[in-house]
Order: C-alpha cells, then sequence, then structure tokens
C-alpha cells in the first residue's frame, strides 16, 4: 500500500497554483483511489451474459480479472483510511461480539441482469455494481479476517416486490426478492447479481478456510428466512423492506431531535434487538453497516451517495403502522395496496400535501385550499434515520462507487449516462464523503482562476462550473459561457452538521493509480502529489439532472426566461420567483421546491401507475398512460372536475429542459411564433415555441401526424385499442412488447381508404387536438373537465 506515512506532511510545502501551500489535514479523511475504467467493471454484463448462455469459463476467467483489479486497488483507499482511523479493529471488535457485517448498496431497481437476454438490464447503470460488492467483501475477508458467514447484504429497494411478482408471472413460478437481488432462483437468470458474488468469493476462497459464501443462496431461492443470530454458517441476503408479515423484524427507535419523525421503524437487522430483551439480541445482533452508493445525479435532491442512500435507502416499504398488522396502509410508502413500491410518505421536499390513498389525489379543507403542512424537507428526512441508526450504536463505512458516475437520471428510464471517472472513496463520515463528492462533480474552473472570480462576484464558494447561459441577441436567444454552482443554494451538508451526522470539514488521501502518485486535497480541492507539485484534477463533464434543472443549472434557466421577457413582454420570471422564491432572496434554493408539494405528491401516482404496469395485462401501457397524463392534467383546475391545479409548479421545469435540449440540437429551425426566431444550434426557442412544442410531443410525441409516435400517450390508447379490440391487426402483435413502429401510420392510411376507426376516444382540451392544423384519428377536443385528458375504449365501457 502506497502513502505518505514516512513524511512530514505538516511541515511540508508544494508547488501549487497559488504558491507555496500545505496540503488539507484537517477534518474527516476521505480516502480514495483512481484506477483505469477499462479494468474494473466495464464489460461485465457482456461477458457474463456468455457465461450463463454459453457457460463460457474464459468469460469467467474474465469477469474475476476484473474484480481482483478492482480489489487489488480497494486497499489504496479501504486501506489507508483504517490506516488513518484505524478502523479496521473497531470492525473486527464488533464482529467478534456477534454483530454482522452489513452490506448496504443502492439497488434503486433490481433489473441488472436481463432475465431474457441475461444482457445488461435497465438498471444496470445505476445500481451499485455487484463485482464491487465481491472486491469489498473479499477485502474484509482477507484483510480483516471476517468469515463470510459473518457478513450479509442488505437492501431496501422500491421496485422488488413488483418485479419479483412479475418474474412470476412471467416463468410460472414463485420468486422471492431476496433471489432477486441474488440475480438467480433455481434455473431463471434475472435481478441484480449477488449469486456471482458469490461464485466470485468461492472460487478466490483459500482452501483452508472452512467458511463458504455459497451457504445462504439457498435461503434466497426458497425465501427461507433466518435472523442473523440463527444463520451460523450462512452468508444470508435480507430485503430489510419486509417488516409487515412478521412484525418482530421491526424495531421502533426515538430519533434524537427528529425533524420529520419523532420515531422511525427499521428492520432488526440493521439496529439489532430489544435491549430489554435477551432472545431478541441473540436473534438480531445489531451490525457493522458498509454503505455502499452509487454515486449518481438524482431527480429530486442533489445527489444520491452515501447520506442518500441511507436516509431514503434504509426506510422500509412494507411496514405498517404498530398494531394493524392486516393494513395496507403503509407507513413510508404507496400505493395503499399489498406491495407497496415508492417511499412516497417520505417528505421529499417541505411543503406535503394530505393524500386521499383512494384517489392518489390531495386533499382540500372547507374553503377550498390544499391541506398542507410544512416539513424539514429532503435534508430532515435524510437527517432523522440516519441520526436513529446513529443513535443505536452502529458504526458505519461508507464507500462510494464512482468509477462509473451517473449523469442525467438516477433512474431505469434508458437516460442515465455512463461518465467514467475511476475512483472509489471511502470515509467514516457521510457528511464529509457527500460534500467532497459534490464539489467534485460541480468544479470546472482550476482552483487559482476560480479564486478570483468568488472574490470578484462575492461567490460564497469557489467550487464553480462553466454552465451556458442564454442571451437576447436581436430577435433571437442565444448561447454564451458561463459560471454557476448548485452548492450557491444547496444547504443539506450544512443542515447534516448542524443535526450531528457528520462534519463538512474533510481532508483526502489515497492513491492515484493511473499516474502512479498520492491523491491528496488543497482548501478542499482534489488534487495528486508528483514531485512536490500538486496538480489539481477536474472532472470535464457537466452533472446535472432535468428533473431538478430549475436548481442545478439555475443561472442557465433563469437567463433563458429573463431573456424571453425581454423579447415577448412575458412575465415568466416574476411569476417563476413568486411561486418559489420563498424568501424572497433572488434565489431558489433547493429547500424551495413550491407550495404544493408536487415532489411528494407525484409518487401516489407513480406507485399505482407501477403497480398497474406490473399486475394488470397491458399494464405497460395503460400504467405509462396515466403516470404521464398525470402532470398534464392536474395542471390546470379546468381539467380537472375536482379543480387540482397542483402540477402546475412542476411544468416550467419540464418545459426548461426541454428547452436546453432544442438549443443545443444540430440543425436550426424556425420558431413559429416570433419572427425571424430560430432555435438550435446554440439558439433557444420562445417560451410560446417551447409549450407548443412541448405539448404535442408530450401528447402525441410529434408535431404532425406523419410522425405521431405509438409510444406517445395518445400513441399508448392506440395501441391499447389495437392490440385489446382489433387482435393487434395494426401494430402487429396482441402483445404489448411488439408494436410496428409504423403502427399509425398503417392506420392512418387504412383510414383515408376507408377503414373503420379503432375502438377509442382520447378526449383533449380544445386546441389540442390537432397536428399541423389536422385533426388527429379518435381525439376529441371537450370543454368537459371530466373527460380532458381521459382515453375511452370500446363505447365507454372502459376509461382510462
Amino acid at each position: 500500500m502506497k502513502d505518505f506515512s514516512e513524511l512530514d506532511l505538516e511541515s511540508l510545502l508544494f508547488d501549487t497554483p497559488i504558491g507555496k501551500k500545505k496540503i488539507d489535514l484537517e477534518g474527516s479523511p476521505v480516502s480514495g483511489v483512481r484506477m483505469e475504467v477499462s479494468k474494473a467493471y466495464a464489460g461485465i454484463p457482456v461477458l457474463l451474459q456468455k457465461v450463463i448462455d454459453q457457460n463460457d469459463q474464459n468469460a469467467w476467467q474474465e469477469i474475476t480479472n476484473k474484480i481482483d483489479y478492482i480489489y487489488s486497488n480497494l486497499d489504496f483507499s479501504l486501506g489507508n483510511l483504517d490506516k488513518e482511523t484505524g478502523f479496521g479493529k473497531e470492525v473486527q471488535s464488533q464482529i467478534k461480539h456477534g454483530k454482522r457485517l452489513l452490506f448496504k448498496p443502492n439497488i434503486v431497481a433490481p433489473l441488472v441482469i436481463d432475465p431474457t437476454t441475461h444482457g445488461e438490464g435497465s438498471a444496470a447503470i445505476i445500481a451499485t455494481e455487484w463485482s464491487l460488492i465481491a472486491a469489498l467483501m473479499r477485502w474484509f475477508h482477507d484483510k480483516l479476517n471476517i468469515h463470510y458467514y459473518q457478513m450479509a447484504l442488505g437492501e431496501a429497494s422500491t421496485s422488488t416486490f413488483l418485479v419479483a411478482e412479475l418474474f412470476g408471472k412471467t416463468f410460472g413460478q414463485t420468486m422471492t426478492t431476496e433471489a432477486l437481488f441474488e440475480g438467480k432462483s433455481f434455473d431463471i437468470y434475472g435481478g441484480w447479481g449477488f449469486y456471482f458474488v458469490r461464485k466470485y468469493l468461492a472460487d478466490r476462497h483459500p482452501s483452508s478456510h472452512q467458511d463458504d459464501p455459497m451457504k445462504g443462496f439457498e435461503n434466497s431461492v426458497t425465501g427461507n428466512y433466518l435472523p442473523p443470530g440463527q444463520a451460523k454458517d450462512k452468508l444470508m441476503v435480507y430485503d430489510l423492506n419486509k417488516i409487515h408479515n412478521d412484525p418482530s423484524r421491526g424495531r421502533t427507535v426515538v430519533v434524537p431531535d427528529g425533524a420529520n419523525f419523532k420515531e422511525i421503524t427499521l428492520h432488526k437487522v440493521i439496529i439489532g434487538g430489544d435491549p430489554d430483551n435477551a432472545e431478541d439480541l441473540r436473534n438480531y445482533p445489531g451490525c457493522v453497516l458498509v454503505n455502499v452508493p452509487k454515486h449518481k445525479i438524482h431527480a429530486q435532491d442533489l445527489l444520491t451517495n452515501a447520506i442518500k442512500n441511507l436516509g431514503i435507502g434504509l426506510y422500509p416499504t412494507l411496514c405498517a403502522f404498530e398494531g394493524d398488522k392486516n393494513a395496507e396502509t403503509w407507513k413510508y410508502s404507496y400505493p395503499a395496496q399489498t406491495l407497496p413500491t415508492y417511499k412516497g410518505k417520505l417528505p421529499h421536499c417541505p411543503w406535503m400535501l394530505k393524500i386521499d390513498e383512494k384517489t392518489n389525489l390531495p386533499m382540500k379543507d372547507k374553503n377550498g385550499e390544499y391541506i398542507a403542512i410544512k416539513t424539514a424537507g429532503m435534508p430532515g428526512t435524510q437527517s432523522d434515520i440516519i441520526r436513529a441508526v446513529q443513535s443505536q450504536k452502529v458504526f458505519m463505512v461508507h464507500v462510494s462507487d464512482a468509477i462509473d458516475m451517473v449523469n442525467i437520471s438516477h433512474n431505469p428510464d434508458g437516460k442515465a449516462v455512463r461518465i467514467p471517472e475511476g475512483f472509489v472513496w471511502s470515509s467514516l463520515d457521510c457528511v464529509a464523503l457527500d460534500f467532497f463528492c459534490a464539489r467534485y462533480c460541480f468544479k470546472t474552473i482550476p482552483m487559482a482562476e476560480a479564486l478570483k472570480l468568488k472574490e470578484e462576484n462575492g461567490w460564497p464558494t469557489e467550487f464553480v462550473h462553466q454552465v451556458p447561459l442564454a442571451q437576447l441577441e436581436g430577435n433571437n436567444i442565444i448561447t454564451i459561457e458561463g459560471f454557476d454552482s448548485p452548492l450557491f443554494r444547496y444547504n443539506l451538508y450544512r443542515y447534516a452538521e448542524k443535526r450531528g451526522v457528520g462534519q463538512q470539514k474533510y481532508y483526502v488521501i489515497g492513491w492515484d493509480s493511473l499516474t502512479e502518485s498520492p491523491l491528496v486535497s488543497l482548501n478542499g480541492h482534489l488534487g495528486r502529489i508528483e514531485n512536490s507539485n500538486f496538480y489539481e484534477m477536474i472532472t470535464k463533464t457537466l452533472y446535472y439532472n432535468p428533473n431538478t434543472i430549475l436548481y442545478d443549472l439555475q443561472k442557465t434557466i433563469l437567463s433563458y426566461i429573463q431573456a424571453n421577457d425581454s423579447l415577448t413582454g412575458s412575465k415568466l420570471y416574476k411569476d417563476l420567483m413568486e411561486t418559489f422564491d420563498e424568501n424572497h432572496d433572488g434565489v431558489i434554493d433547493y429547500d424551495e421546491m413550491g407550495r404544493k408539494g408536487v415532489e411528494t405528491t407525484q409518487f401516489s401516482n407513480l406507485a399505482t401507475a407501477l403497480d398497474i404496469q406490473i399486475k394488470e395485462k397491458y399494464g405497460q401501457l395503460k400504467g405509462g398512460f396515466m403516470e404521464s397524463i398525470y402532470f398534464l392534467k392536474y395542471s390546470d383546475r379546468n381539467w380537472n372536475e375536482q379543480k387540482h391545479d397542483f402540477t402546475k409548479e412542476k411544468l416550467p421545469g419540464f418545459m426548461a429542459s426541454v428547452a436546453f435540449d432544442l438549443s443545443r440540437m444540430d440543425n436550426e429551425n424556425e420558431d413559429l411564433f416570433v419572427k425571424g426566431m430560430t432555435y438550435g444550434r446554440g439558439k433557444w426557442p420562445s417560451w410560446q415555441m417551447l409549450k407548443y412544442l412541448f405539448e404535442n410531443m408530450y401528447l402525441y410525441g410529434s408535431l404532425s401526424l406523419d410522425d405521431a409516435s405509438p409510444w406517445s400517450i395518445y400513441g399508448k390508447a392506440f395501441q391499447y385499442a389495437d392490440k385489446a379490440f382489433n387482435s393487434g391487426g395494426y401494430t402487429g402483435s396482441r402483445d404489448e412488447g411488439a408494436t410496428d413502429p409504423n403502427a399509425l401510420t398503417k392506420y392512418y392510411a387504412a383510414l383515408s381508404k376507408g377503414a373503420k376507426p379503432l375502438q377509442f376516444t382520447f378526449y383533449v382540451p380544445v386546441d389540442y387536438g390537432k397536428l399541423n392544423n389536422h385533426p388527429i384519428p379518435n381525439v376529441k377536443e371537450t370543454t368537459d373537465p371530466q373527460k380532458i385528458f381521459t382515453a375511452h375504449f370500446n363505447g365507454g365501457q372502459e376509461v382510462w
């Protein structure tokens, strides 16, 4: 292991971009390694497909070589952290006294191995890599002499129950959620991949050791649950959601200075049994928690990393209120059915609306106002549960999977982008770790230049990145370069420090395997030391999430809106600030997410839609339709009979994200609403053009009938009508997973020749029923709020 242990760092001065300086040595240590991405887990899904389908041993050998490479590099991160903190002895001591070493990955969705192709699944990019868990478990086994039967894996994923049910329907046999984490159930492959963690560990297991990492796999497949204290020789997998069916698995603990929750129910695998019950403590001795997040840009927050992997990831979905064993109304999740998914009852934004779980709509008081309460938002939600776990004396080690960071999306929606950064970071302090990672993500300006800009502009931090800004030029809105930082308006790390979760002050140690040089930090800036010189290490990526673009790229979006106001006389900026800027400081903080609680309210709809997608025949079509139309239908009081408008606050962010994408198109297009204006190739559309594009693309997937999409909202209704009532005559199949992309074109051609229309009607508001002034088949304009944005089938016998 390479380190600075032989040097007197406190007295050494290094040549840096800002003069002779000492490196950071105060705060919480954040230890890391940078490795060559191509030698790590890149390419494993393709190799694993060969292993599963062809029993290709050469492919398996390549996989094990890649995990070996990760394992050999982990010591630069964890080994240096141990030298700095001595955490290894503490872990050994607690395990010796009966606790389990519990690894908690981020498996927000479990489809890493596709169950049909056995290749890369839809969630492969966004989940903690199973290969990293394999290397980590081996490190703790080999370096700290912890047996595999003293370890366990636990996760509280949002979608495992429904995906397991889908597998059961598809393959005709029951699959447990634990088997889904394994990625193998009898002869079925699909899921996350822990079975292959076991296989790797068994292959690399010294013959002199008696513990067998394969033991426990059968328990996962059969659902034979054993509490840690009874799993004497097994490496167990625990679904940390499962408390309702056996309430003895959970324990409710008080939250120190709780903000959103005064008490929280957690699985005893995490926090141990009842301190006053000796038998319970024998069954649930507690854990040392190894928190292994996947570093991602998030859709309701800034990052998914160490804090969020615990702060949302430890709340159980299948957890009823005490004394209500048969209830289907859950403490933390939706929908109010047997299989909950989204943890939508957790405050994801400060303002929470009371939800009617039968309709999934917000409730109003006698005056017609939403019943809303002000919460501590995401900072409170996350800090509450971490403080609850800390209060139970749970020792934690945080290891961030940043070999591939994830940009744009944290969901399995096909939009997530791998960014090969090559890092694995470890720390005992989740606040310090996340603060450091955030600073790395949102810094593209070298330190010396950034410090000058900070002083000139009065910024609170020099950790800034280059961003595109919009500027009015004649009748066009063009793009120029500017500077911004989400850290100007993000409060979680300060809040969590104040709550006692951790501290923001950190220093970096570690090793860069690419240049064979030590990793350090200078005033919080990541760098490496070579020949007494400090070299900054700076990302080249503009990290952001389109769902939070108003916060992530705020200066970009506000400059666009202000330019549009100047051009067209609109008052978009004024309206936006009145909606979001609650403290009237001219900045929209991440804690200012609107007063109608849509960030949390949407989860009830998403959960119900997902339930439909998994459970119902043609559920992918119906659930997809309902999930998408929700945001339009409840954005205008005239479009629904309850006169809701709570999603109205969400639409400007959606639209701004589209505007940003349109400005980056390779081709230039005419703006239909402002004479002489174009968009694309660095130019932005007018807001009127944006609204026209957004609404038509959202509803129909196109601006013309020629290109209307079968996968649009309208297209899903068309597909269902064709498959359910027309034997798939236009889509080519009754199977919802098989649709001819030219199905609508065929349908329109048949109609022009006198064919009978399909039995469906899609109702839209007035002026929404045409594309390029051509009426859209099966679309009817109406002013009836009960019908607007609904689809009627078979003469109205079925309504979406």
